[in-house]
């Protein structure tokens, strides 16, 4: 059971006990309520059965008093009658509300024959009242003897004693019914508070095993938890909780022993390393010296370097000085000859100052002097550009170029300058280096990765032991069967750099009379779109 859970359910219980006791509660307080209406009501009709026993006795007192003493006056007599029948009235109303609220037949019997004896009491009155009219004219006729006669054998000894009677047995039992209501609602009390103190005592006793239960559930493994990281910080690894449940506590246990174990391995691990530490030293001595002697190559390849520098210079140097010292010793050359000695001097100059600007290009991007203008741009429109460049380069040779982008953008951030002089470059020794008349297929393609340019050449297979050579300085391929297309072998090493300037990369593949130098670079996020189609 998870915390989550746990805590759940003691809070359930105590709302469960809690709900139990106000219901309890609510119950008995509703049935207390009921007996004090019941009380409250049959109080009210004890009260209106005296004040009825009160008026009827004021009520034959003024009845004996008009016949016996002869006073005329009827005002008293009058306010007797009208407190009777009040009272009548007041009674059975009461006992019609207390037929409302009943909820037991008993009850509802008892009441109904109350009504019953009140319609009597009614009855009797009634007929004790128009017996009185009657006196009453038998004493303006001068029949007194008479009428109190008839007051004392019917009214007085047979009615009036009758209607007594009722009103008593009503008083009798209004009063029995005060008791029996007033001992309910004492039991009742009683009994609700028995009730409370044993619910709230059992719900006091239940909530606290709960809280004990929860309490252990959580002090138990929150100590294992302690006891192991302290365990684990004085250094033993090898210690573990063990603790199983399918709680929180659990998982965090089963995650604090594996970190133990990981732990405990990597110490392991970092000792073995330790201890062979001191071979480590050895061997990284022995790597120093190979290192050492790497410099040493790399220093004896960088004379070489400044030698092939002095000798790619010397050349146009020497041949512009011989061809300078030819015009001025020719005294009869025609202007011809000068034109063309000036146009090879001017030709030499040309390669110089190409060979010069490549150097200057390589040593800046070595101390990362040059920067790249990276823009937004459609790489289609680099692939029309440099094909539009090219086209002046292979007619020379009689040579075609056939070129294929994408139907769709192929966006990158690029720039534009230096990437179509990287390509211009691979373009220009495909031209140089294909069979005449053949035709160099420069395509563009993009996916998802990234964008991709392929230049394919058919001719002379460059051979495998210089592929790993092309992308070096003054490195020029001696392809077989083909005569040396002159050059300062910059090129490519400038191309690489250009390429891997962007985040790319340049690779390049011989075979078959089939050279393939591919360019690939990467796209903006939504680059590519279009599948390929024919340019």
């Amino acid at each position: 059971m998870t915390i989550r859970l746990k805590i759940l359910s003691f809070q359930f219980l105590v709302t469960a006990m809690l709900l139990s006791v106000a219901t309890v509660t609510w119950l008995y307080v509703g049935r207390i309520d009921y007996y004090f209406d019941r009380n409250r009501l049959a109080g009210a009709q004890l009260d209106s059965v005296i004040r009825m026993s009160a008026a009827m006795n004021r009520y034959s007192e003024n009845v004996a008093e008009l016949l016996l003493l002869g006073r005329t006056e009827l005002s008293d007599f009058n306010e007797a009658r009208d407190s009777l029948e009040t009272s009548l009235d007041r009674l059975e109303d009461l006992i019609r509300d207390e037929l409302a609220i009943l909820s037991l037949p008993a009850g509802s019997a008892n009441e109904e024959r109350e009504l019953e004896r009140v319609a009597e009491m009614r009855k009797l009155y009634e007929d004790i009242d128009l017996r009185t009219q009657r006196l009453l004219l038998l004493r303006d006729e001068g029949r007194l003897d008479e009428a109190v006669q008839i007051f004392r054998d019917e009214i007085e000894n047979r009615l009036d004693t009758t209607l007594e009677v009722h009103i008593s047995a009503a008083i009798a039992d209004e009063e029995a019914e005060l008791r029996q209501f007033q001992s309910q609602a004492n039991r009742l009390e009683r009994e609700l508070e028995w009730i409370i103190s044993l619910v709230t005592a059992a719900a006091f006793l239940f909530s606290a095993m709960a809280a004990w239960l929860l309490s252990r559930s959580l002090t138990r493994p929150i100590q294992a938890l302690e006891n192991a990281t302290r365990a684990i910080a004085e250094g033993d690894l090898g210690y573990r909780i063990g603790y199983r449940g399918r709680d929180e506590f659990a998982s965090l246990a089963g995650q604090i022993d594996n970190a133990a174990s990981r732990l405990e391995v990597q110490r392991t691990a970092l000792l073995d390393v330790q201890a062979g530490l001191e071979h480590e030293v050895g061997r990284r001595s022995g790597e120093l010296e190979e290192a050492n002697s790497r410099l040493q190559t790399l220093n004896h390849s960088r004379m070489l370097f400044l030698a092939d520098i002095g000798h790619e210079l010397r050349t146009p140097l020497t041949v512009i000085r011989g061809e300078a010292e030819i015009a001025l010793r020719g005294a009869s050359r025609t202007v011809g000859e000068y034109r063309e000695t000036l146009e090879r001097v001017v030709t030499l100059c040309h390669q110089m100052t190409r060979l010069v600007e490549d150097l200057l290009f390589l040593a800046r991007a070595e101390v990362d002097a040059i920067r790249f203008d990276m823009q937004a741009l459609d790489l289609r429109d680099i692939l029309e550009i440099v094909h539009a460049d090219a086209e002046i380069l292979a007619a020379a040779r009689e040579i075609r170029i056939e070129i294929q982008g994408p139907a769709g953008p192929c966006r990158a951030s690029a720039d534009a300058g230096r990437l179509a002089q990287a390509l211009m470059i691979v373009l220009d020794n495909a031209i140089k280096y294909a069979d005449p008349g053949s035709t160099v297929r420069f395509t563009l393609d993009c996916d998802k990765e990234g964008a991709e340019f392929a230049i394919r050449n058919r001719g002379a297979d460059i051979p495998a032991a210089e592929l790993p050579h092309v992308f070096s300085r003054f490195y020029r391929s001696r392809q077989s069967g083909t005569p040396d297309q002159g050059g300062t072998g910059l090129g490519l090493a400038i191309a690489k750099w250009i390429v891997e300037g962007h985040g790319g990369r340049i690779e390049i593949a011989s075979a078959e009379r089939l050279t393939t130098l591919r360019i690939w670079v990467p796209l903006q996020a939504g680059g590519a779109d279009g599948k390929d189609s024919a340019g």
